[in-house]
């Protein structure tokens, strides 16, 4: 795992995890908005850079997150914040941590539990979009990758804005494993929730954008975690509001912190 962060460690903390095929660039973007006021701490999953080109587990990354943190000396998180597969780990950070968290903010996260059938499908189809960059010039690559008609379902009229998350993705794609392909599908669609003390709960909050496939998990999420807040992003697909308004996220992550009105 490789960890860049942005903005004076005397700030309060925030977490910030990228989702599947995405490295530390893509939320390094909303946090140029708020790294005069907070440490950013921004990993790159395993599998997701040349240095660890193997991904595991998100039990395993999430061990690695916390150490990490132990290591470089940070007692308090102010938010911990998760994109699609990166929710998963993040909802697994929150199950590990020992540190003391204010709040939780899972975007997107596809919070499924399939069978093994259906996995190894998704597998398929991840592998497919990977053959889809390898060996072209990247803008035709991209271009590609946005025509495809999973992609178009996911990005729905915020497809355009899927345009930068595809150069990350057309740079993780030429080193990723077959096997770190089949354990991100494990990790996107095996989710066992896990259980949390009420005041936990109550810290967490659930984003989900109302065109995406994800939200499908919702009323599985809420059954297990009522105390939770819910917030729906209307007229985005999955991950639209940060990708297309990363400025606005920003601010929706202030006023979050705001409204917790915690010390930290």
């Amino acid at each position: 795992m490789i960890v860049k962060t942005l903005g004076d460690k005397h700030n309060p903390a925030i977490l910030m995890i990228p989702g599947m095929f995405c490295t530390y660039e893509m939320p390094a973007i909303i946090a140029e908005y708020l790294k005069d006021d907070y440490y950013i701490i921004l990993p790159t999953l395993d599998g997701h850079h040349k240095e660890e080109p193997v991904y595991y587990s998100k039990k395993t990354d999430a061990k690695k997150i916390i150490f990490w943190l132990h290591a470089n000396s940070i007692d308090r998180i102010a938010m911990l914040q998760g994109t699609s597969m990166g929710a998963e780990v993040a909802l697994e950070v929150a199950r590990q941590i020992d540190i003391p968290v204010n709040l939780y903010l899972f975007d997107g996260g596809p919070f499924f539990h399939f069978p093994r059938f259906f996995r190894a499908i998704m597998a398929a189809k991840f592998m497919s979009f990977m053959k889809k960059t390898r060996g072209k010039e990247k803008d035709q690559a991209i271009d590609d990758l946005l025509n495809d008609p999973f992609v178009k379902k996911l990005g729905g009229d915020s497809l355009e804005s899927y345009r930068g998350l595809m150069g990350g993705f057309c740079e993780v794609s030429q080193w990723i494993s077959d096997e770190s392909v089949k354990r991100i599908a494990d990790t996107c669609y095996k989710c066992d929730l896990p259980d949390f003390d009420e005041d936990t709960v109550r810290r967490f909050i659930f984003l989900y954008s109302e065109k995406e496939p994800a939200r499908q998990a919702e009323k599985r999420v809420k059954k297990k975690y009522p105390s939770a807040r819910y917030i729906v992003m209307e007229g985005y697909g999955h991950g639209g509001f940060q990708g297309e308004q990363p400025q606005q996220y920003s601010e929706f992550i202030r006023d979050l912190l705001k409204q917790k009105n915690r010390s930290f």
